[in-house]
């Protein structure tokens, strides 16, 4: 991380911010206060400026995702079809809540706003692998699989 942190210009500018920001999460999984606290001295904005900017962005994340990362639709066709069943059974389940990463770092919960199977909901993700049509009663399952395989 000091490497990357180390090959930012002395300056950056206002409308590179974002850039900067996709960048560090993509190679480190999150965004670290201390980036933002660094980018804030480099582009002269206050850290709390740019903590706004990523918070608005529902791509950034704040903390590690979990070693399976779980993601749930929200969109109208899952919301419709037990959508709201489906995430609060998996709250319980991995013992998190949406944007946080379980106590043992092993789950991660994000709600998405629309995965793009409409005709498929609702519709869960875990690392990358999508279930459909799921049921509240098949969860259990498709977690305790994803455990297995890893």
């Amino acid at each position: 991380m000091e490497k990357f942190m180390e090959s930012l210009p002395e300056k950056i500018k206002k409308n590179e911010i974002l850039s900067y920001l996709q960048e560090f999460q993509d190679r480190f999984g999150y965004i670290e206060l201390s980036f933002i606290e660094l980018l804030s001295k480099k582009s002269e904005i206050p850290s709390g400026k740019i903590y706004g900017i990523a918070s608005f962005y529902n791509q950034f994340r704040f903390k590690p995702k979990g070693k399976f990362h779980v993601q749930v639709c929200e969109g109208s066709s899952c919301h419709v079809n037990s959508g709201l069943i489906i995430i609060e059974e998996l709250k319980k389940i991995i013992k998190t809540d949406e944007k946080e990463t379980s106590s043992d770092s092993k789950y991660s919960l994000e709600i998405i706003p629309c995965m793009g199977a409409c005709s498929q909901g609702p519709v869960v993700s875990v690392n990358g692998k999508f279930f459909t049509k799921v049921k509240p009663s098949e969860l259990k399952q498709i977690i305790s699989q994803q455990d297995e395989i890893a």
